[in-house]
């Protein structure tokens, strides 16, 4: 007999395909050898033919004369024996004969002979309460961790085990598949096939000539990309403003994290869009901190203040002391500014109302040969109008 490993099916010796699946039975069968009939049980041994003595005591009757065994067993354990009774003897006078003399004797020596009967004693069966009845727990369905189910495959309803199409019982437990689910088809892959590799031997020609195509539309892509990137920044000013501060503001975060400690940049002169008699603008930059320099918002809306270096120098910040000096809340002090530097470029800065000197870096580092500083709006003072600046610095990085 060959068994069928896919279905199941039992086939005859000599058969080269499954009745059932149609399956090549070289591979996917197996040979199991029946085991032959049992022997015969043995003829039950003839009974012994009875001897002479034997058959003269059954014709004369005297194995009948025997006594029977008590009911039940001693209580000692030991086994009843069946005594044989004695001849009685003749009567006073009588004359024995020879043949009722010779059978006595016979009989005595057989009773002699025979071992003594063993009688069981008779058992009552009991009643026996039946058992709880056992509840049947339902079969678990041992899932393979982490299993991948394929478009197509069967799932088994008892494992949850996948099995493939062509299958008509589960590979792991068995089971009948001919009620199993089948895993669909997602819809996107549906619309976007996935592509199988094609079998040894069967390799289309043109296979380079394609990898060759989509790398050229590869790269004509990448390169479409980066001149729209360039022309953007070249077309778009507030694009490229981004940029540029973005590439500054990192490039100084990087330049103060790695270089050293600030060194000041003295400026050389200094002037105004407007000042005080008492307070001109060269008090701001002679490094005392109890002079200052002050202009009248009433008059000026917006002062500003130049400071030249005498040559090109590089800014990486400003440190500036708001104020009247000691009298700090006399006069209004600088809030919003713009400083704005010989290569037109500008940065915004939001000052603090402190009288200690507060350190400002830029968002980018700069070249420049002098800077001006616009006040666009001031912490006000119920006192005057004026504003004031104590000191100013400007300082690079080495």
């Amino acid at each position: 007999m060959i068994v069928c490993k896919k279905c199941g099916n039992q086939n005859p010796d000599g058969e080269t395909f499954c009745t059932s699946c149609h399956s090549f039975l070289e591979w996917a069968g197996e040979k199991v050898v029946e085991a032959p009939p049992p022997p015969p049980p043995p003829a039950p041994a003839p009974e012994p033919k009875p001897a002479f003595v034997e058959r003269v005591k059954q014709a004369v009757g005297i194995d009948d004369a025997k006594v029977e065994a008590p009911a039940s067993p001693p209580s000692d354990g030991a086994a009843a024996t069946v005594p044989a009774q004695s001849n009685p003897e003749p009567a006073a006078g009588a004359v024995p004969s020879p043949v009722t003399s010779s059978m006595s004797g016979t009989a005595s020596a057989a009773a002699a002979a025979t071992p003594a009967a063993h009688v069981p004693a008779a058992v009552l069966p009991q009643a026996v309460a039946p058992a709880p009845e056992r509840v049947r727990q339902e079969p678990k369905t041992d899932t393979v961790t982490g299993q991948r189910y394929k478009p197509g495959d069967l799932i088994c309803g008892q494992c949850g085990a996948g099995n493939s199409p062509d299958r008509h019982f589960c590979q792991k437990c068995g089971a009948n598949l001919s009620a199993a689910v089948v895993v669909k088809t997602p819809w996107y892959r549906k619309l976007f096939r996935a592509r199988s590799a094609p079998a040894a031997g069967t390799r289309p020609r043109s296979a380079p000539v394609e990898r060759a195509y989509g790398a050229a539309l590869f790269r004509v892509i990448a390169a479409g990309i980066v001149v729209a990137v360039v022309l953007a920044y070249v077309a778009v000013p507030p694009l490229r403003a981004k940029v540029n501060g973005t590439v500054g503001s990192v490039y100084a975060a990087a330049h103060r994290h790695f270089a050293g400690h600030g060194v000041p940049v003295r400026a050389s002169s200094a002037n105004a869009s407007s000042e005080l008699s008492t307070h001109p603008t060269r008090l701001s930059i002679d490094l005392v901190k109890d002079t200052y320099w002050a202009a009248n918002t009433s008059t000026d809306k917006q002062p500003w203040i130049r400071l030249s270096f005498g040559g090109t120098v590089d800014l990486d910040g400003i440190l500036l002391t708001s104020g009247a000096g000691k009298d700090f809340a006399t006069l209004a002090r600088p809030k919003d500014v713009q400083i704005v530097f010989s290569d037109k470029s500008s940065t915004r800065l939001t000052l603090k109302d402190d009288p200690n000197p507060t350190q400002y870096d830029f968002s980018s580092h700069v070249v420049s040969s002098f800077a001006e500083i616009h006040i666009l709006s001031v912490y006000p003072s119920a006192q005057s109008p004026d504003v004031a600046i104590a000191e100013v610095e400007f300082f690079k990085i080495e």
